[in-house]
């Protein structure tokens, strides 16, 4: 989970045990980027890196710029079987409510435990 300097280790590893549990929950891997978005568009970007993953079939790529307020979730085909575009966009405006509170990694975890029930077979 590259995070840059915006999250502690505390908070690197209250997001790590949020993947954690949602992987076991869903079988889908989770990945999650927290850093700056390159180029002029967010989702050619998060597809870029989603597509790096080991096993994008069956990822879930969160990508978060907070300073520019982007939020970007990429599914794989397999998680798309059973993860709808509507319960992504839920997730990401569960994620954009807690982050205008200041809430980044609780917008994470609650964003992250959202998806994988969701997702889950």
């Amino acid at each position: 989970m590259p995070a840059g300097d915006r999250l502690t280790a505390g908070q690197r590893n209250a997001v790590e045990e949020a993947i954690r549990k949602a992987e076991l929950l869903s079988r889908a891997e989770f990945s999650v980027y927290v850093g700056p978005v390159t180029g002029p568009d967010p989702r050619a970007y998060a597809t870029q890196l989603h597509n790096t993953l080991v096993a994008p079939t069956r990822s879930i790529m969160i990508v978060v710029d907070p300073d520019r307020r982007i939020i970007e979730i990429i599914t794989g085909a397999w998680v798309r079987r059973t993860l709808s575009d509507t319960e992504t966009a839920l997730a990401a405006e569960t994620m954009r409510s807690s982050f205008a509170e200041d809430d980044l990694v609780g917008g994470l975890r609650a964003g992250i435990a959202l998806l994988a029930d969701h997702a889950r077979n």
